[in-house]
């Protein structure tokens, strides 16, 4: 502290305002988050599109499914109409006039009806919710259905019903369930097996109107024997829808539909149920040559082969519907699979390369902290404290430093860490060489100051001669100010071989009294006569290996106090014991420092510096900071309550020799007024007793002049 800066710089820069964040910033999250939010979206976009494909293809599923039911339904349907067609013929039968036949064939026949409605029943509620024009058409046929038994009681009760009104009702029936088929291929859609459905709707109709053509020959031909011209109307108009109806169907069925029909409904029956229908047809209003049973047997058995035919169609559509559902669903679960698959190999690949990723950049990361907090200032330590480096050494020190990241990577993370690792080797080989310049940086300062050390030791004692031949006071006076000079200069060598870390005087061989350690501290200052000593316990001891070291500390905060303080005003030391260790203060009356320079100033005492340009500039901070460093000692400055500063210096246990017990009369007090401390009643033998007040002119000599 032998000198204080008279301008510091400002700590800190500008304040700047603290920004409310409401969320944390991207850039701030760590690498695994952001690969996360990476892979995220990705797998999300892949997600959705598989779940709408997957959707999709599960609807086509549902549909297909929906189809194959609809299908099979539409069996039972068709088998359904043409048991209902047969009751409708046996109930004619049954009513004719002429036909003279018992109930029974028509009850059999309606037994097996209630079989088909049972069965299409069952069917209907296996198949499930349907699309609405399905669901109406089925609604209207379970409504006529449900009229069904009142026409039968009225057969079997024989009330005046005619042939013509049972074969109406029973038409109606009929009607609505060929329309099943021409519903069914509405909603199919497009492909195969909907224009298949639509040809065997066709094909249905076209059933149903030889059906509808049975009843009406036989009805017409029961009621005298001829036609009327309703009769005859209702008849042309079976043959037309008939004709419509092959061909439609010739039009949307496939060559193997179209063979099958071709290859069943074909020979003799057809050719007999074309005279038939000729002969009916040219028989109008007049006496045909044929019977009503002739002509149900005829077009029955025209029908029985059109069913026949139905049946195989319906069986081939049920099939190709089967296929077409497993044809489906195989492509579901094939997506379903083959989406997941992919999903599960991406999520794979994703995580793998970013684990590998993070796991580089963790290593990367890891060895950066290691190498930043641990490996280089451990190694720039050691290299502060080398000795005698020279330039083959620097670079055995680069050579000889391992690469903290080892990584086999060949990407920009393996680059990155091969490019940190050249930086670690030249950070290292760089701190050698600055190690190697401050080591010959303090060979040159100890060596310049041992030189300039001998040189005023010998103009020291020249001058102590003269100074002892000396008579004249003014002369005398002057050599006392060359004395003081050369001290200083003494000083400042002693300071330089403490910044170049060696011992500026011989080790003394014996323990030094604090009081004769703050006594040749005091002679060391210019200014000595304005330093005074307050409390002080003079039975307490400085060991031997610390008594220079000690005196020169102390020495350098009073010459700082008495320099940066009015030469009016007195500097006052003291030292008093405090538990095991011993506090030393220095008080000035000077202008103080401020928080922000004392703070700085507290800093560079308790962690000393490298050697540089503000070393120089504040030596006597540095060596006070360095000796205080290598003995333990706590140097601490403070503004006085009353003006100025105090320096606080604790000795600690290490350094002392304590006295076992104490009284009262071992304590040295001297006002602060101003005054030599005065001698103790009694003073011990020589090395362990006190030491005399000191001169009016102290001991050049320093703590050279203790006792011991």
């Amino acid at each position: 502290m032998s000198t204080r800066p008279t301008t510091m710089p400002e700590s800190g820069g500008p304040a700047r305002g603290r920004q409310r964040r409401w969320l944390p910033r991207l850039r701030d999250t760590k690498i695994r988050s952001k690969l996360g939010l990476i892979l995220i979206v990705p797998v999300a976009a892949v997600v959705a599109l598989g779940a709408a494909r997957l959707a999709e293809s599960g609807s086509r599923a549902a549909e297909a499914t929906l189809v194959r039911s609809l299908t099979g339904l539409a069996g039972d349907v068709s088998a359904l109409a043409h048991d209902a067609h047969r009751e409708r013929m046996a109930a004619a039968q049954l009513l004719s006039a002429s036909s003279g036949q018992n109930p029974d064939a028509y009850n059999t026949q309606v037994r097996r009806t209630d079989e088909r409605i049972a069965a299409y029943q069952s069917a209907r509620q296996a198949v499930g919710a349907v699309p609405p024009a399905v669901g109406a058409r089925l609604a209207r046929i379970d409504e006529h259905l449900a009229t069904l038994n009142a026409t039968r009681q009225e057969v079997l009760g024989n009330r005046q019903v005619s042939v013509s009104e049972v074969v109406l009702r029973y038409g109606v029936i009929l009607g609505d369930l060929a329309a099943y088929g021409e519903v069914l291929g509405q909603i199919a859609g497009e492909g195969e097996l909907a224009e298949g459905l639509r040809a065997a709707a066709a094909f249905s109709r076209a059933k149903a109107a030889t059906a509808e053509e049975q009843a009406v020959a036989f009805a017409g031909l029961l009621s005298g024997g001829r036609l009327d011209a309703e009769q005859f109307s209702s008849f042309t108009a079976t043959l037309t829808s008939q004709q419509e109806a092959l061909l439609a169907f010739s039009v949307a069925a496939s060559v193997g539909q179209r063979a099958l029909v071709n290859t069943t409904v074909t020979g003799d029956a057809v050719i007999l149920a074309d005279q038939v229908s000729t002969e009916i047809a040219r028989s109008v209003g007049a006496q045909p040559r044929i019977t009503a049973e002739d002509a149900n047997r005829a077009i029955g058995a025209v029908n029985d082969l059109m069913r026949w035919a139905e049946v195989r169609l319906h069986g081939d559509l049920l099939a190709q519907a089967d296929a077409v559902r497993s044809d489906v669903l195989r492509q579901v679960l094939i997506e379903s699979v083959l989406l997941v698959v992919a999903l599960v190999v991406a999520v794979a690949l994703a995580v793998v390369l970013a684990r590998s990723l993070v796991r580089s950049l963790s290593r990367l990361r890891e060895g950066a902290l290691a190498v930043a907090g641990h490996e280089l200032p451990e190694v720039v330590a050691r290299l502060r404290d080398a000795r005698n480096l020279d330039d083959g050494a620097v670079e055995d020190i680069a050579r000889g430093v391992r690469d903290p990241i080892r990584l086999p990577n060949r990407d920009e993370v393996g680059q990155v860490a091969q490019a940190f690792n050249v930086v670690h080797r030249e950070a290292i080989r760089i701190a050698a060489e600055q190690a190697a310049l401050r080591t010959s940086v303090s060979t040159m300062f100890l060596n310049l100051a041992r030189r300039s050390q001998s040189l005023v030791d010998r103009m020291i004692g020249e001058l102590d001669q003269i100074e002892r031949t000396e008579e004249d006071p003014k002369r005398l006076a002057q050599l006392f100010q060359l004395d003081h000079l050369a001290t200083r200069m003494r000083r400042n060598d002693e300071n330089l071989l403490v910044l170049a870390g060696a011992d500026s005087t011989a080790p003394r061989r014996e323990d030094g009294l604090l009081i004769d350690v703050l006594r040749a501290a005091q002679s060391e200052v210019e200014l000595y006569n304005r330093i005074e000593f307050g409390t002080i316990d003079y039975d307490i001891s400085v060991a031997a290996p610390a008594v220079n070291d000690v005196v020169r500390l102390l020495a350098e905060l009073l010459d700082n106090a008495t320099r940066f303080s009015p030469p009016n005003t007195v500097v006052v030391a003291e030292a008093r014991r405090i538990r095991d260790y011993v506090l030393v203060q220095i008080e000035d009356r000077g202008l103080g420092i401020s928080e922000e320079q004392l703070e700085a100033l507290n800093r560079r005492l308790a962690e000393p510096p490298a050697v540089d340009v503000g070393a120089f500039r504040l030596m006597g901070l540095a060596v006070v900071g360095r000796l205080a460093a290598r003995y333990g000692i706590s140097v601490e400055l403070r503004n006085n309550v009353e003006g100025g500063t105090v320096a606080h210096v604790n000795l600690p246990n290490d350094i002392l020799v304590l006295p076992r017990s104490r009284g009262r009369d071992h304590v040295l007090t001297r006002p602060r007024a101003g005054g030599a401390p005065p001698e103790p009643a009694a003073a011990p033998a020589a090395g362990g007793g006190w030491a005399e007040a000191p001169p009016a002119l102290p001991s050049r000599l320093g703590a050279a002049a203790l006792p011991g």
